[in-house]
């Protein structure tokens, strides 16, 4: 059999499984020192999403905090505040999100692309070890009154950037073994234009980070020099620390966090409508745009206060909102050609809530950057005094957006929308990640329950921002409308944990299931990419003995056989 063969879907879900094609239990010790990119992936998944448990208890707390309940005091003051809320926001994606997208990359990619492994495997487990030290570190260093905040224990601070730094440095060592992979262990025959969407999206997401990320190292670095003086000059200063790493944060920058979003969702829906993707070329080019106008480290408002009122700040979150609404064209027109519903599936649900948060996530970057674009407006309008007063107060409520709380609310749906993508992928992957399928009503169940608690959370940020809520903790700000909203925040910050909880008991039967040889057929979906040729889960090297052919398309699974000839591969 070659790589060029189809699939049929089968309804056995335990399939025999030999002993060839089950990897050696090495106990700790080889746990430890393990090189296997499925294992480091189910490694990276794991400790992500207990990790993320633990951010998403900080955002539960914030939230409190600001509904001034009666009786209920979270924190003691202003300044352990605002240290929670800057461990919020450097967990929520550095411990919770990007860590989530590079195990599910690490155990899917090289198996989508055909490589028998990643390119480093020592690089990969030490960048997987490395993160998970400076995240214990991290966390423990806020503990001791460290943080990017002012009034923090000095060592505590300095250590607390220090641990910053190491995670980031990890997970671009991750990244860039990823990058490695797929540009040179592809097989013959599979182009960037064949690659499949998701690890197509991972390339483009990783480039960016590659790019821009070494940038908030350099603001790190800085930080820490300007701190270990004799005074702090200006870098150091504790009420500038946050301010300096803030980009990382905000739009255009955070909208890179959820790219892969596009992937899981490219994937799911050609299986799910049993059909190719029609213009992907064009599905392609947009993820890459979307990348090109994510990047964001040349907007840096710490210095340049200006920087959200730039033109490349207004386009760039124009631009992103017009790629998901050109994606979303794009898969219309695959339901349209497919003429039939796709077929039902908890992956499939958890999908669409991810596309839908994301959707909502476009909006809000959008309204944002209407807010910078009023300065452009009335410098057309400042020869007409009447114009110009009318103008101001059509576009008061946007202009008043920059500050407030509704950046902390794009950043909780472009972080959701990310999380119900890695968990959609979860899902849709888990028999090549746990050798079982995972249960279709605790797809359909997490859909519900994270979708609609990541939806209210981010929108109550967005509303909060419309009252004129700051983003920042502030104990002079007093509204009972923004109480209420912080409130159904907090609701929804329960369902999203909820959520999570879900899904973490999903992973750790399967990871219990895995440990118990469990199996199942290759191809249950009727899946069109090469990691369904592989078994479920598949051997130390992937693909066992069976010969590659050479790839013909972006769906190999789904072309005819190749005609046999004289030569392995030959079409």
């Amino acid at each position: 059999m070659t790589a060029t063969a189809t699939h049929a879907p089968v309804t056995d879900e335990h399939a025999p499984v030999t002993s060839e094609d089950t990897p050696s239990a090495g106990g700790l010790a080889g746990l430890l020192s393990s090189g296997d990119h499925k294992t480091l992936g189910r490694m990276w998944i794991l400790a992500s999403l207990l990790l993320g448990g633990f951010v998403l208890v900080c955002g539960l707390l914030l939230h409190l905090e600001r509904a001034d309940l009666p009786a209920l005091e979270v924190f003691a003051g202003i300044e352990s505040f605002r240290q929670v809320f800057t461990l919020y926001r450097v967990g929520l994606i550095f411990l919770f999100v990007v860590p989530l997208w590079i195990g599910l990359a690490t155990h899917l990619v090289p198996l989508q692309i055909g490589a028998r492994g990643v390119a480093f495997p020592r690089a990969a487990a030490a960048s997987f070890w490395g993160w998970l030290t400076g995240a214990g570190v991290l966390i423990a260093s806020w503990a001791i009154d460290g943080g990017l905040v002012a009034g923090g224990e000095q060592r505590a601070v300095e250590l607390s950037l220090l641990s910053f730094a190491m995670v980031v440095l990890s997970l671009l060592g991750a990244t860039a073994v990823l990058l490695t992979t797929m540009c040179t262990q592809r097989p013959a025959g599979m182009s960037l234009e064949r690659m499949p969407l998701f690890s197509w999206s991972m390339l483009v997401t990783g480039a960016v980070w590659l790019l821009s990320l070494p940038v908030l190292v350099a603001n790190l670095v800085i930080m820490w020099v300007d701190l270990r003086g004799p005074s702090a000059a200006r870098f150091g200063s504790g009420h500038n620390l946050f301010e300096q790493v803030s980009w990382v944060f905000d739009q255009p920058q955070v909208f890179v966090f959820a790219i892969p979003v596009i992937g899981v969702v490219g994937e799911i829906l050609p299986v799910s409508f049993g059909a190719p993707q029609r213009r992907r070329g064009l599905m392609l080019s947009l993820v890459g745009v979307a990348g090109v106008f994510s990047f964001g480290a040349d907007l840096q408002r710490f210095f340049n206060p200006t920087a959200q009122t730039t033109p490349l700040y207004v386009v760039s979150g124009i631009v992103v909102a017009l790629v998901v609404l050109g994606l979303l064209g794009g898969w219309a027109d695959l339901g349209r050609s497919a003429r039939r519903f796709p077929r039902p599936s908890g992956h499939l649900a958890v999908a669409m809530s991810a596309l839908g948060v994301l959707v909502f996530a476009a909006i809000a970057g959008f309204i944002r950057v209407l807010g910078g674009a009023v300065g452009f407006l009335r410098s057309f309008a400042r020869h007409n005094e009447s114009w110009q007063a009318d103008l101001d107060r059509a576009l008061a409520p946007l202009d008043d957006l920059r500050g407030t709380m509704a950046g902390a609310g794009l950043l909780d749906l472009v972080a959701m929308a990310a999380v119900l993508g890695a968990v959609a992928g979860l899902f849709y992957w888990s028999p090549k990640i746990f050798g079982r399928r995972a249960s279709h009503a605790a797809g359909f169940g997490t859909a519900a329950i994270l979708g609609a608690g990541g939806l209210l959370v981010g929108l109550m940020g967005l509303i909060a921002g419309f009252l004129g809520q700051p983003e920042r903790p502030s104990a002079s700000f007093s509204s009972a409308g923004a109480e209420v909203v912080a409130v159904l925040a907090a609701i929804g910050a329960i369902g999203v944990l909820a959520g999570l909880v879900v899904v973490v008991i999903v992973t750790l039967r399967g990871g219990a299931a895995l440990g118990k040889g469990a199996s199942t057929v290759p191809d249950p979906w009727g899946g069109h990419t090469m990691e369904w040729f592989a078994a479920s889960p598949p051997p130390v090297d992937n693909f066992g003995d069976e010969p590659l052919a050479p790839v013909r398309s972006a769906h190999p699974l789904w072309d005819a056989p190749a005609p046999t000839t004289g030569e392995r591969g030959d079409s």
